[in-house]
């Protein structure tokens, strides 16, 4: 049975009552606190950041690598 809608409470019955939930519907998740939602913020900036920094090193050592074959190639 899923409950769509409306307060819980004890004299508060009113609402929307399915014996089978409808197609793609997810249970509400308990809501996480401001202290953990800002830490996991904290975390996912500084994992962007790392990413960032090794993403350009990476293409700039391409491009280097690139460079150097470019200019040290001899026509024949």
């Amino acid at each position: 049975m899923v409950y769509l809608g409306g307060p819980i409470g004890p004299r508060r019955r009113r609402g929307l009552y399915l014996h089978d939930p409808p197609p793609g519907y997810h249970p509400p998740r308990p809501r996480i606190p401001l202290k953990d939602r800002q830490r996991q913020a904290r975390e996912d900036w500084i994992l962007l950041r790392v990413l960032t920094v090794v993403l350009v090193l990476a293409v700039a050592a391409v491009l280097m690598i690139i460079f150097l074959i470019i200019a040290t190639h001899q026509p024949r």
